[in-house]
């Protein structure tokens, strides 16, 4: 199996069902393309990247926003266009 890193969360994908409907050459995770293969919005990752982080590691919500912020602006698809679809 490939391993690969998401392209807007920062996941690693390394099974199959991390990969969108399989595709292994694909950017994103499943986690970040909606029912119908398109890339959420920034917003709505970021809310899904902070409640995980609350959830699992349990931060505060101010914690948790701050460091997906930090993450967020690292990552190189949010400097592209968010019409993706796969």
């Amino acid at each position: 199996m490939p391993t690969a890193t998401c392209q807007t969360c920062a996941r690693p994908m390394r099974d199959k069902a991390d990969f969108p409907r399989g595709n292994f050459s694909s950017e994103y995770c499943t986690d970040c393309l909606d029912a119908r293969g398109i890339l959420k919005s920034r917003e709505q990752i970021r809310a899904q990247m902070i409640q995980l982080r609350i959830t699992r590691n349990g931060m505060t919500e101010d914690e948790a926003a701050e460091q997906v912020d930090n993450l967020l602006r690292r990552l190189p698809a949010w400097s592209r266009p968010q019409a993706v679809t796969f």
